[in-house]
């Protein structure tokens, strides 16, 4: 049958009876109405309000100076965020972060929650990291990020002294507060370890440059180290060690130690500090390298024949 001209109409000139038209523009009212809100109302003091309420009285009382979303890749913004030493179990000054952004991701499934992706500075040090909320679970995703040590003093705190840039690829899985799954590598190529003080002496300044440690763990709080490297042709040291760490919760520094490998010293490190013969002159040596087996604990280690 011959269709007739009057008969083919434009899409525009088409008039739907369905509904969609109607419940499209009332989700966008409805849409716009709940970011407006969150970008006029005050969020930020109401949320401030909440924590010192709910923390009141106890050591971890973190504070900000304000709060806002941000329209572009929609995200909430908190300027000069400061956390107490004591949310990371340490003394001195309050942790500081002049800008800490939260964007929300698109739904994760391992495990199932809410992501985002967490964006900040430390010392001048760019920080970025990912990190999923779910049902009784947390995930922390650090995908090969290169960090500057000496930045992160506020973090590792007085005792550990480091320098150098490392790279982290990290996988960290908590449950109740606890680890329940642990993936991690970290390579560095420039690794130095300034002078410090261990048990009344003075070590000289170490420049390790290489560095390589790959560990896992499936059981809280066992840590399995299957690669720790260190040092290379023209470092003072040599080291290549795997074994396992017991984590202590509260105090990292105390927790027992079980690794067994080999570590050799050049001749200049050996003559610029001669309690490393005297420590090391009863172990068995293979191709130069002292065979060891490292006890003790991490803030502590003590070497003993394997």
């Amino acid at each position: 049958m011959a269709v007739v001209a009057t008969e083919v109409q434009s899409l525009n000139d088409i008039q739907y009876k369905s509904k969609f038209k109607i419940l499209f523009l009332i989700l966008t009212v409805f849409f716009l109405f709940i970011f407006s809100f969150i970008s006029f109302y005050p969020i930020g003091d109401k949320i401030k309000s909440i924590i010192k309420t709910s923390l009141h009285g106890q050591g971890c009382n973190p504070d900000f100076d304000e709060m806002h979303l941000e329209w572009l890749l929609p995200k909430i913004v908190i300027s000069d965020l400061s956390i107490p030493a004591s949310c990371l179990e340490k003394t001195g000054e309050p942790i500081r972060f002049p800008r800490f952004s939260i964007n929300y991701n698109i739904i994760n499934f391992a495990p199932f929650g809410l992501p985002f992706r967490i964006d900040t500075t430390l010392g001048g040090q760019a920080i970025s990291l990912y990190y999923v909320l779910g049902f009784n679970s947390q995930m922390i995703r650090l995908k090969d990020q290169t960090l500057d040590l000496a930045k992160l003093k506020p973090i590792l705190g007085e005792n550990v002294k480091l320098a150098g840039n490392v790279t982290i690829d990290l996988n960290l899985g908590m449950s109740s507060n606890r680890i329940s799954n642990l993936s991690l590598k970290a390579q560095s190529k420039n690794l130095q370890i300034p002078s410090q003080n261990i048990q009344g002496f003075t070590t000289p300044p170490i420049k390790l440059n290489e560095f390589y440690l790959e560990g896992s763990s499936e059981a809280h709080p066992r840590v399995q180290i299957d690669k720790l490297i260190m040092g290379d042709t023209d470092s003072p040291l040599r080291a290549n060690f795997k074994g396992k760490i017991d984590l202590q919760e509260g105090n990292i520094a105390m927790s027992p130690l079980d690794l067994s490998g080999e570590i050799a010293f050049s001749e200049n490190f050996k003559n610029s500090l001669p309690l490393v013969s005297m420590l090391f002159q009863s172990f068995s040596q293979k191709d130069g390298f002292y065979q060891i087996r490292l006890g003790g604990t991490l803030g502590s280690p003590k070497p003993s024949a394997p």
